[in-house]
């Protein structure tokens, strides 16, 4: 069970919730916040005109809702059932919850005016597993309103389930007042973003032990992963990385060549640059998944009579938007010493072995066929680099300006997962092939996580003769996604 207070929400905690069995309650915290801040939100709304509960939204921000729908919740019903439609491809079960779980925290920070009934209804869709069916194509990184506004005619039962099944305790009627407030966010476009974080997190630290697996085999030169070089490096995370890098090779054996080509000698900078832009994201991640970004933003106390909204763009996903591009290039940019590897593994000169890795000099092919494969995974990673942040639109009669496309941005980041672990597979089945053709053990190697790693790539298939290598390639990019490669 995952307590949601609206202060802090781990990412590994939203990935557990995503990949359901996890339960999640509400702070008694939470709720008081919320209620408070719906009585702030209601005391405003008498004396003055809020977004969304006394006006239309988007062009129609000018015009003021009469009392009567108001009062009969017409304009809340008219605002979600409008505002529902999406389209594309039905998302996972597995980012529906993560969406879910991601919109109830952040409305336990207190910042929308919604009733805690809302918030309640959510748990309970989420406990039940009685998920929305949600689509691919409504977001455009300035909230998720498509994606909110279905999850609320799914509430209200006037949408099935993904699976057809019943959600339990369906709210009978939306408040006017709850209808903005709720579809403000951009839930779906942070549980995106959160579910690739937590994957290429596992993955940048499995292919940072493949490249030490690489390096073994090439017989690497360690003085680029000296102390003394790192010290000198322009990032602590390259700093970082040349010494989880320089513990994984100990005891590799003595280097073939006075300096390596790029693939090897750069790895610092290379991994380090991931690693500093993955930092990078999850930071962000773990303030917007805690942030009260509804618009407008309520604030203040109908107590202590300081109660007020604020009418503002923290919803523009800019700087999510920002982040997921520089995180894509640097695994673009880093996916070139992948591919450089996994050519030089199948060189002779580098490697003592047979061309491809193969079991003899009489024409096999080996492993020929992964560098292609690998490339056109590289393909996909680099396509997916090209920068989401320039993108702009103008929507709504010119009231909606411009847009950070972020959801776009957070939505290719599974596409990229897929490839890269492809592409971390193909490396550790080629460097494995290579140690274990030139008789390498786990004897020779002092550190724990590279015997690991090398034990994950030796259990796999060890015929080199010429077959069909799609279930070693299919088992070997498994064992890349998995922590500390399955061990």
């Amino acid at each position: 069970m995952i307590e949601i207070d609206g202060k802090r929400l781990h990412l590994s905690d939203i990935a557990a919730v995503a990949g359901g069995g996890t339960k999640v309650t509400l702070a008694p915290s939470a709720v008081d916040r919320m209620a408070a801040s719906q009585r702030s939100a209601r005391a405003t709304a008498l004396s003055r005109p809020v977004y969304g509960r006394s006006t239309g939204v988007g062009a129609n921000r000018s015009v003021a809702l009469d009392a009567a729908n108001k009062d009969a919740n017409v304009h809340g019903l008219n605002l979600l059932r409008s505002h529902a439609v999406d389209a594309g491809r039905v998302l996972d079960r597995e980012t529906v919850r993560a969406m879910l779980v991601i919109r109830l925290s952040q409305l336990a920070a207190g910042s929308s005016g919604i009733s805690p009934s809302v918030a309640d209804a959510v748990v309970n869709m989420l406990n039940a597993d009685a998920l929305p069916e949600v689509r691919e194509f409504g977001g455009i990184g300035t909230a998720d309103l498509a994606a909110l506004a279905g999850t609320a005619l799914t509430l209200l039962g006037e949408r099935p389930t993904m699976e057809g099944q019943d959600v339990p305790a369906p709210l009978d009627t939306w408040a006017t007042e709850d209808a903005l407030p709720f579809i403000s966010s951009s839930a779906l476009t942070i549980a995106q973003a959160t579910l690739a974080h937590q994957r290429l997190a596992t993955l940048v630290e499995n292919l940072t032990t493949v490249s030490a697996l690489s390096f073994a085999a090439m017989s690497g030169n360690p003085e680029a992963l000296s102390p003394e070089v790192a010290r000198a490096a322009d990032s602590p995370a390259v700093t970082e990385v040349a010494g989880v890098l320089l513990g994984l090779v100990e005891g590799s054996g003595a280097p073939a060549r006075i300096q390596d080509p790029y693939c090897l000698r750069t790895l610092p900078q290379a991994l380090g640059s991931v690693v500093e832009e993955l930092d990078a994201l999850g930071t962000l991640l773990e303030r917007l998944v805690v942030a009260g970004h509804e618009n407008p933003l309520v604030f203040g106390s109908a107590e202590e009579g300081s109660n007020g909204v604020a009418h503002h763009g923290l919803f523009q996903m800019t700087s999510l938007a920002r982040r997921i591009d520089a995180l894509e290039l640097a695994i673009g940019a880093a996916c070139a010493t992948n591919l450089r590897r996994i050519s030089l593994l199948c060189d002779p000169a580098y490697t003592g072995l047979h061309r491809f890795l193969a079991g003899d000099d009489a024409g096999q092919s080996g492993v020929m066929m992964l560098e292609y494969v690998a490339a056109a995974a590289v393909g996909r990673i680099r396509a997916n680099a090209q920068p989401v942040s320039l993108q702009t639109v103008v929507l709504s009669l010119g009231a909606e300006e411009d847009a950070s496309f972020a959801s776009v941005a957070s939505s290719r980041m599974d596409s990229t997962v897929r490839a890269l672990s492809t592409v971390v597979g193909i490396e550790l089945l080629c460097a494995s092939r290579a140690l274990r053709l030139q008789g390498r053990t786990q004897g020779e190697f002092t550190s724990p996580r590279f015997r690991k790693a090398l034990d994950a790539g030796l259990s796999l298939p060890a015929d080199v003769q010429d077959r069909d290598l799609r279930p070693d390639v299919d088992a070997a990019s498994h064992l890349a996604i998995l922590p500390e490669l399955g061990h």
